[in-house]
């Protein structure tokens, strides 16, 4: 981020991307600062346990930290406490709506440690908070016991040299890739001038338009489906490859669904013979080879996990399948998309898929303009 956030910023956020239903608002936030932390307290056992060998380690640290806070902003929101004033209980000093984390850490820094094993202990007051609210406790022991949990999760944080302000930031980046304020998509890379200050030629570039059809045909003992833009065929007949049948012959419209939403795919452009060959980086390193695999990989991921379901009358896509895709694209162009787009890339995609499936064929228009994809039904012959 540019500039250190600050708590009333931080609060807005929370406020913004809450997701939990009204009735039961104070469970899942208790439940989350219980969760969360447990999640941190796995972390340090690996830490402690694979040692360097965990390279993971520190990232994900940083990441499930800012979601432990987030669940202490939105335990204040439910009970109509400011965060402000949770903080100050927290670092006996006063903290105000418009102060930066990064200016807070001289105060976390002054909390005592005097706990045999911080994380342990931090773990035993958020299960003293779910207790309590487990019980049905008073609203003023409530607050007391959040006091005590946010102080030693604090406490904790600084056994590892993770800043205050760290796990904050993240946490907002994380929030406004997922739930943006508005959700523009990002220029098509094949719009975005180069290195040399040229744009890239119209035959070098993804379709802006491009209808597809989808037709499944038995030959010999196989079934398979071949694909064809305006009566010319594309690429070979696809079989499921796979024991059990789990019509993953159809897949080919995720390519063209990660084309039409995130301006990407690395196999539509060698299907369709459009890559950036008078962009010698581009073409090795973006279009190449390794881009296919990776690329092809993300699309075998999400369908193992969405097997049983096919997103169907899903909202989302689970966080932790969009952060796994994020680590796969790091290095390449479409590392900069956000998590919003990637998500409806894949429902998109789904939604499509089931269509063909379905029909068992189908005409899908990837439509740039649009950043989208179409379905219509085939007549078959």
């Amino acid at each position: 981020m540019n500039q250190q956030p600050t708590i009333l910023e931080f609060t807005r956020q929370v406020e913004r991307t809450d997701r939990r239903p009204e009735s039961d608002r104070l469970r899942i936030a208790v439940l989350g600062i219980f969760g969360e932390l447990g999640s941190l307290m796995s972390e340090i056992k690996k830490g402690v346990r694979e040692g360097p060998k965990y390279i993971s380690f520190r990232t994900t640290l940083v990441e499930e930290a800012g979601d432990l806070l987030w669940y202490f902003a939105a335990l204040s929101l439910t009970m109509g406490w400011e965060f402000s004033r949770l903080l100050s209980a927290v670092l006996d000093a006063e903290v105000s709506e418009g102060s930066s984390f990064a200016s807070l850490q001289g105060l976390v820094d002054r909390l005592p440690t005097d706990a045999f094993d911080p994380w342990l202990s931090a773990g035993e007051k958020a299960g003293a908070l779910a207790a309590h609210v487990g019980t049905g406790g008073s609203d003023d022991e409530l607050y007391d016991l959040a006091v005590s949990a946010l102080r030693a999760a604090l406490i904790a944080f600084k056994s590892v040299q993770l800043a205050f302000s760290e796990p904050i930031e993240h946490n907002i980046e994380k929030s406004l890739s997922r739930f943006p304020i508005s959700r523009k998509p990002l220029k098509l890379y094949d719009e975005r001038l180069t290195g040399e200050g040229k744009a890239i030629s119209v035959d070098e570039r993804l379709p802006a338009f491009l209808p597809v059809e989808f037709r499944e045909k038995t030959v010999g003992r196989k079934v398979v489906v071949v694909q064809s833009a305006f009566t010319i065929k594309i690429g070979d007949p696809l079989t499921d490859n796979i024991g059990e049948g789990d019509d993953y012959r159809f897949h080919d419209v995720f390519h063209l669904a990660y084309a039409a939403v995130l301006g990407w795919s690395p196999v539509l452009r060698a299907l369709l013979k459009v890559k950036r060959k008078s962009y010698p980086d581009l073409d090795e390193n973006q279009d190449g080879a390794r881009a296919i695999l990776i690329e092809e990989g993300i699309s075998t991921f999400i369908f193992n996990h969405a097997k049983p379901h096919l997103f169907r009358d899903s909202a989302g896509v689970d966080y932790r399948i969009l952060s796994t895709i994020k680590e796969f694209v790091k290095g390449y162009e479409v590392e900069d998309q956000p998590f919003w787009a990637w998500e409806r890339a894949i429902l998109r995609g789904y939604d499509v898929f089931r269509e063909l499936t379905h029909f068992r064929s189908g005409r899908v228009t990837l439509d740039m303009s649009k950043r989208d994809i179409f379905f219509e039904p085939l007549d078959v012959r």
